[in-house]
């Protein structure tokens, strides 16, 4: 314990931050990407941007569904978008899986190259791609992260003076550390807020005594009791489906103005068949989907369900603040640069601790300790981005009809990370290491949009005029992360000339 509770804070506010902070950089890193996930994904498959944005031919999908599927236990057809204009089907035979891309006016199937796209994003933000494991390795980084900024509340005495205060030209340590406070200030209730959403959308894994004792443990029950959905067992008698155009347009009715988002059969062509239409959560804060549920064979309504229940409703507004489907562009801009702002003050805690302590003397054990730290930030901070070009770059050059494509895109990303991780090791000189990876990552970025011009029909010099800003938009933020990135490097190249003296002695005698 120290000797005042503001520097036990103090202490909390930086270990906790170190220990935590590269896995933090790493959650809001890809959060912040997976704000426009699916605009990633539409990129990554440039086979569907001659595809004219059309309403969904129901009945042509329906027939396609039915060529494709046929003998399937379920069915899904997700409607297209204004922000994938495609339209996606899936359907289940004996447990196995399978989906389709479909030309929402035509139903006719679309041929695209494999890729996650934005999915691999999502999916590392929340569990790291390690499944389980990882949501628990994410929930307890979101629970650090909270410490972290009460504890940074508490120590901050001037929070408000600091909110206006940046001297870039000061020293290395008032300067990292005036970024730091700026982008902790300036957004702190989005800091809150999406920390604390992320930890209640795996409440039931983290804190799952509740479900344990009324439920068994069974998650699915709870899912199933909360939306009280009708099912059925198949008869195994056939019967003809009822139009799915008519059930959703009569869905429609019962929505004040809303959309559909999901058309769903269970046991189709079978006497018990149901079809549920799901209403688009995209016009509303709460991330809950009305649905209407109809019989497949005759067409009689069987269930309306609205959220109505005040618990139920207050659970989906938390979690629809936090995974931002509400489908308005200015605030999904907005959730973008708040993430890059919570990802610049992280990686600026951990960039602090290190300029902190650099001009210090210390044994060669404490050496070693601050060197592994210093390298660690070079790889996480510097080499995550190049390893994000690198998954953008691998999209464009890997051949379409290679075997296990998207695989090898995740492959080009871990081996891109790796790489740095052993140039910031086996780099001798930090500040050189530093610099090397943040213009690398720059390069790679500022180069893209050209490798995009070079491989496809739809670079800026087409989407921009035809004001295809869904596209144009990636080409252009990668251009203007390739010039931060840039900067970044020049910027640290001359903070390491400046400190380089007096740290280089302690820190790099150890250096083999």
């Amino acid at each position: 314990m120290k000797d005042s509770f503001t520097q036990s804070m103090d202490w909390l506010h930086t270990w906790g931050g170190l220990l935590f902070g590269w896995l933090l950089f790493v959650i809001f890193f890809s959060g912040t990407l997976t704000v426009f996930d699916k605009e990633i994904t539409y990129w990554m498959q440039p086979e569907l941007h001659h595809l004219p944005a059309a309403a969904l031919n129901v009945d042509a999908v329906t027939r396609q569904l039915s060529t494709l599927g046929g003998n399937s236990d379920h069915w899904w057809i997700e409607l297209p978008t204004n922000r994938l204009p495609v339209t996606k089907i899936f359907w289940k035979r004996q447990d196995q899986f399978e989906e389709r891309l479909i030309e929402p006016l035509s139903g006719k199937p679309v041929a695209v190259r494999d890729t996650h796209g934005g999915e691999f994003f999502y999916r590392f933000h929340y569990q790291l791609h390690l499944d389980r494991v990882g949501v628990w390795v994410v929930g307890a980084s979101a629970l650090v992260m909270l410490v972290a900024l009460v504890t940074g509340l508490v120590i901050h005495r001037r929070i408000f003076k600091d909110f206006f205060t940046f001297r870039p030209r000061s020293s290395p340590h008032r300067a990292w550390l005036d970024v730091h406070n700026l982008t902790g200030v300036l957004v702190l209730p989005f800091h809150f807020m999406i920390t604390f959403t992320g930890l209640v959308i795996f409440g039931q894994i983290y804190i799952p005594a509740g479900v344990d004792l009324l439920y068994g443990g069974d998650e699915e029950q709870v899912v199933a009791d909360m939306e009280q959905r009708i099912e059925r067992s198949p008869q195994h008698n056939r019967a003809p489906l009822v139009s799915l155009e008519t059930l959703e347009r009569r869905a429609r009715e019962h929505w004040d103005g809303g959309t559909t988002e999901w058309i769903e059969v269970h046991n189709p062509g079978d006497r018990h068949a149901l079809v549920e239409i799901t209403r688009r959560t995209d016009d509303r804060l709460a991330l809950v989907s009305d649905r209407v549920t109809f019989d497949g064979a005759t067409g009689e309504t069987l269930q309306v369900w609205k959220a109505t229940q005040p618990a139920f409703l207050t659970y989906s507004v938390v979690i629809g603040l936090h995974y931002i489907w509400f489908d308005k562009i200015t605030i999904r801009w907005l959730y973008f640069l708040m993430g890059l702002a919570a990802s610049v003050m992280i990686a600026t805690g951990l960039v602090l601790w290190t300029v902190k302590r650099r001009a210090r003397h210390f044994d060669a054990a404490t050496t070693v300790w601050y060197r592994l730290v210093e390298r660690l930030n070079i790889a996480i901070v510097a080499g995550l981005p190049i390893a994000t070009a690198a998954f953008f770059w691998s999209n464009r050059l890997l051949p379409t009809d290679l075997a296990g494509r998207a695989l090898w895109e995740m492959r080009m990303f871990f081996l891109t990370w790796g790489f740095c991780v052993l140039h910031a090791f086996l780099r001798r000189e930090w500040s050189a290491a530093w610099k090397e990876q943040l213009y690398g990552g720059g390069a790679l970025f500022a180069c893209l949009p050209l490798l995009n011009m070079a491989t496809t029909q739809s670079h800026m010099l087409i989407t921009i005029p035809n004001e295809m800003w869904r596209l144009a938009g990636i080409d252009l933020t990668s251009l203007a992360t390739g010039l931060l990135l840039g900067w970044g490097g020049r910027h640290v190249g001359r903070i390491g000339t400046a400190s380089q003296p007096a740290s280089e002695p302690v820190l790099e005698t150890q250096q083999v």
